[in-house]
């Protein structure tokens, strides 16, 4: 079965790293008000809610790296594509059933005027709409 090339792996920008931070703000602003307001009504140690402040910047640090993707206005497709993937059809495909590729299954069909394919024959995926694959027979090797 043909692989899919790796892509270049994304990687955050300043861009990104500028909108995760500015979204952070309004709950460090909550969270100081709320510090400031408790330790005004509470005889706390000065350096508690400061502790307190830096343990939330510290889990932001902590937790970018893990979410950056989600904050990316730009997201561009990375190597998960199926598109010239070789499978095999579990459920016939006349014209829409199920394929195995890369050991998962996918719905699938074929393309409009396409004759119906068995099951076990092999297919290639020559596209996709959602999450339904549309996939072409590929041509067996005749045995010399």
């Amino acid at each position: 079965m043909n692989q899919p090339q790796p892509a270049p792996r994304p990687t955050w920008t300043p861009r990104i790293l500028l909108r995760y931070a500015l979204l952070q703000i309004p709950a460090l602003a909550l969270l100081i008000l709320g510090m400031l307001l408790v330790r005004h009504w509470w005889d706390l140690p000065a350096a508690l809610p400061w502790l307190i402040v830096g343990g939330w910047l510290l889990k932001d640090i902590v937790l970018f790296p893990l979410v950056w993707r989600s904050y990316d206005p730009d997201p561009q497709p990375h190597g998960n594509s199926l598109l010239g993937c070789e499978g095999l059809v579990v459920r016939p495909l006349e014209p829409a059933g199920m394929v195995r590729v890369h050991d998962e299954l996918w719905r699938a069909r074929l393309p409009e005027g396409a004759p119906a394919l068995p099951g076990g024959r092999r297919v290639r995926v020559c596209g996709r709409e959602g999450l339904t694959l549309i996939v072409e027979a590929v041509e067996e090797e005749s045995p010399p």
